[in-house]
Protein backbone atom coordinates (compact mmCIF):
# COMPACT_ATOMS: atom_id res chain seq x y z
CA UNK A 1 0.00 0.00 0.00
CA UNK A 2 2.97 2.36 -0.40
CA UNK A 3 1.20 4.43 -3.03
CA UNK A 4 -1.42 5.36 -0.39
CA UNK A 5 1.29 6.45 2.03
CA UNK A 6 3.05 8.47 -0.69
CA UNK A 7 -0.19 10.27 -1.47
CA UNK A 8 -0.80 11.19 2.19
CA UNK A 9 2.84 12.25 2.72
CA UNK A 10 3.63 14.12 -0.50
CA UNK A 11 0.17 15.21 -1.66
CA UNK A 12 -1.94 15.53 1.52
CA UNK A 13 -4.24 18.24 0.13
CA UNK A 14 -4.63 16.78 -3.36
CA UNK A 15 -8.19 15.98 -4.46
CA UNK A 16 -7.17 12.49 -5.57
CA UNK A 17 -5.61 11.77 -2.16
CA UNK A 18 -8.76 13.02 -0.46
CA UNK A 19 -10.97 10.90 -2.71
CA UNK A 20 -8.92 7.72 -2.25
CA UNK A 21 -8.07 8.05 1.45
CA UNK A 22 -11.04 10.08 2.69
CA UNK A 23 -13.28 7.03 2.87
CA UNK A 24 -12.73 3.60 4.28
CA UNK A 25 -12.38 1.78 0.94
CA UNK A 26 -8.62 1.23 1.20
CA UNK A 27 -8.81 0.12 4.82
CA UNK A 28 -11.66 -2.27 4.01
CA UNK A 29 -9.74 -3.68 1.02
CA UNK A 30 -6.63 -4.39 3.09
CA UNK A 31 -8.75 -5.78 5.92
CA UNK A 32 -10.30 -8.20 3.44
CA UNK A 33 -6.84 -9.23 2.22
CA UNK A 34 -5.89 -9.88 5.84
CA UNK A 35 -9.06 -11.91 6.40
CA UNK A 36 -8.34 -13.95 3.29
CA UNK A 37 -4.82 -14.70 4.55
CA UNK A 38 -6.20 -15.79 7.94
CA UNK A 39 -8.83 -18.07 6.38
CA UNK A 40 -6.44 -19.51 3.80
CA UNK A 41 -3.81 -20.15 6.48
CA UNK A 42 -6.23 -21.72 8.91
CA UNK A 43 -7.57 -24.06 6.25
CA UNK A 44 -4.15 -25.57 5.44
CA UNK A 45 -2.57 -28.50 7.26
CA UNK A 46 -0.35 -27.00 9.96
CA UNK A 47 -1.33 -23.66 8.51
CA UNK A 48 -1.30 -21.78 11.78
CA UNK A 49 1.02 -21.60 14.74
CA UNK A 50 -0.02 -24.05 17.45
CA UNK A 51 -2.57 -22.54 19.81
CA UNK A 52 -0.48 -23.36 22.89
CA UNK A 53 2.46 -21.49 21.42
CA UNK A 54 0.20 -18.55 20.57
CA UNK A 55 -1.18 -18.54 24.13
CA UNK A 56 2.38 -18.17 25.36
CA UNK A 57 2.46 -14.65 23.97
CA UNK A 58 -0.24 -13.65 26.47
CA UNK A 59 0.81 -15.83 29.41
CA UNK A 60 0.84 -13.60 32.55
CA UNK A 61 2.88 -16.08 34.63
CA UNK A 62 6.08 -14.60 36.10
CA UNK A 63 8.22 -17.28 34.44
CA UNK A 64 6.51 -16.93 31.04
CA UNK A 65 8.47 -15.96 27.95
CA UNK A 66 6.06 -14.02 25.70
CA UNK A 67 8.83 -12.74 23.47
CA UNK A 68 10.20 -16.26 23.05
CA UNK A 69 6.72 -17.49 22.12
CA UNK A 70 6.42 -14.75 19.50
CA UNK A 71 9.84 -15.57 18.08
CA UNK A 72 8.85 -19.25 17.93
CA UNK A 73 5.70 -18.43 15.98
CA UNK A 74 7.74 -16.58 13.39
CA UNK A 75 8.92 -19.93 12.02
CA UNK A 76 5.43 -20.43 10.57
CA UNK A 77 5.21 -18.66 7.16
CA UNK A 78 1.44 -18.34 7.39
CA UNK A 79 1.70 -16.62 10.76
CA UNK A 80 4.27 -14.20 9.35
CA UNK A 81 1.95 -13.42 6.43
CA UNK A 82 -1.00 -12.89 8.76
CA UNK A 83 0.99 -10.71 11.14
CA UNK A 84 2.51 -8.67 8.31
CA UNK A 85 -0.87 -7.89 6.73
CA UNK A 86 -2.29 -7.17 10.19
CA UNK A 87 0.42 -4.59 10.95
CA UNK A 88 0.19 -3.00 7.50
CA UNK A 89 -3.57 -2.57 7.82
CA UNK A 90 -3.46 -1.10 11.33
CA UNK A 91 -0.58 1.25 10.49
CA UNK A 92 -2.49 2.47 7.45
CA UNK A 93 -5.60 3.00 9.60
CA UNK A 94 -3.61 5.09 12.09
CA UNK A 95 -1.77 6.98 9.34
CA UNK A 96 -5.10 7.80 7.74
CA UNK A 97 -6.44 9.07 11.08
CA UNK A 98 -3.37 11.33 11.52
CA UNK A 99 -3.74 12.66 7.97
CA UNK A 100 -7.46 13.36 8.46
CA UNK A 101 -6.86 15.04 11.81
CA UNK A 102 -4.29 17.26 10.12
CA UNK A 103 -6.71 18.19 7.35
CA UNK A 104 -9.53 18.93 9.80
CA UNK A 105 -7.44 21.02 12.18
CA UNK A 106 -4.83 22.53 9.86
CA UNK A 107 -1.87 20.58 11.28
CA UNK A 108 1.24 19.62 9.29
CA UNK A 109 1.30 15.81 9.18
CA UNK A 110 3.71 14.43 6.52
CA UNK A 111 6.48 13.74 9.05
CA UNK A 112 4.09 11.94 11.41
CA UNK A 113 2.47 9.94 8.62
CA UNK A 114 5.91 8.93 7.31
CA UNK A 115 7.05 7.80 10.75
CA UNK A 116 3.81 5.84 11.19
CA UNK A 117 4.50 4.09 7.89
CA UNK A 118 8.04 3.25 8.97
CA UNK A 119 7.62 2.23 12.62
CA UNK A 120 3.97 2.60 13.59
CA UNK A 121 3.04 4.02 17.01
CA UNK A 122 5.91 6.54 17.33
CA UNK A 123 4.35 8.33 14.34
CA UNK A 124 1.15 8.79 16.35
CA UNK A 125 3.18 10.12 19.27
CA UNK A 126 4.98 12.53 16.93
CA UNK A 127 1.59 13.75 15.69
CA UNK A 128 0.48 14.42 19.28
CA UNK A 129 3.72 16.34 19.96
CA UNK A 130 3.18 18.33 16.74
CA UNK A 131 -0.37 19.14 17.86
CA UNK A 132 0.92 20.46 21.18
CA UNK A 133 3.79 22.45 19.66
CA UNK A 134 1.49 24.11 17.13
CA UNK A 135 -0.99 25.00 19.87
CA UNK A 136 -3.75 22.84 18.40
CA UNK A 137 -3.85 20.50 21.39
CA UNK A 138 -4.49 16.78 21.42
CA UNK A 139 -7.95 15.68 20.37
CA UNK A 140 -10.09 15.28 23.49
CA UNK A 141 -12.60 12.61 24.34
CA UNK A 142 -14.60 12.51 21.14
CA UNK A 143 -17.24 10.21 22.65
CA UNK A 144 -18.34 12.88 25.12
CA UNK A 145 -18.88 15.29 22.23
CA UNK A 146 -21.45 13.05 20.54
CA UNK A 147 -25.03 14.17 20.58
CA UNK A 148 -26.86 10.90 21.11
CA UNK A 149 -30.37 12.30 21.24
Amino acid sequence: PQYLWIAMILFPNNDITKKVMGGYGGIIAFSLVHLFIVIASASQDAGTAPILEFQGVFDPAPDADPQGAMIGMMKYPNFVSEEWSHVLTWDLFVGRWIWLDGLKRGIFTPHSVLLTNLIGPPGLMLHFVTCLITGKGIVGNEATELDLE
